[in-house]
């Protein structure tokens, strides 16, 4: 029988990359002029609840309230798959596959948590959904982001996989 393995080090990796890509697309927009979509500030609200989540269970298995986890997996699962739906979502738009129309002005959020007026500099969107002339290494902004967070969700998926097996 294998040895338990430790979810510390996963939780810690995907606080740290949610909080990375959060900081990321913050310095793109204010050091650089990025103006952010709706869908881009969508997966902001996504990262920053996957991170907080991914925290906050790190933070009750340390403290050996593993019980109160539970219902905070489906949760860290739900956002790092929500961020990969809107950002599939740009994706399509970006390329032609959707009309842009198709990406509401305001967030789905905006009505009941009015985000964008309480912290405007995170979740304030400008930019027009599916309008990015940003590359990196040749390659559009959004298909790394993509890329991004779905590597999030594996890493999810992966930490609750382990928390189930344990």
């Amino acid at each position: 029988m294998s040895r338990p393995t430790s979810l510390k080090p996963l939780l810690v990796l995907i606080c740290l990359a949610c909080l990375a890509m959060l900081g990321g697309a913050l310095l793109l927009q204010h050091l650089f002029g990025w103006e952010p979509c709706t869908l881009c500030i969508q997966i902001r609200l996504w990262l920053l609840c996957g991170g907080a989540l991914s925290l906050l269970i790190l933070l009750l298995e340390g403290i050996g309230l593993r019980w109160l986890t539970l219902p905070l997996w489906p949760l860290l699962l739900a956002a790092a798959g929500m961020a990969v739906y809107d950002n599939s979502h740009l994706v399509l738009i970006e390329s032609g596959v959707l009309e842009s129309s198709s990406c509401s002005p305001f967030p789905f959020y905006a009505f009941y948590l009015p985000l964008h007026e309480w912290l405007p500099e995170v979740f304030m969107s400008a930019g027009v959904c599916g309008e990015n002339d940003h590359r990196i290494l040749g390659l559009s902004f959004t298909y790394w982001t993509l890329l991004s967070v779905v590597v999030l969700l594996v890493m999810s998926l992966l930490a609750s996989w382990r928390a189930i097996r344990r």
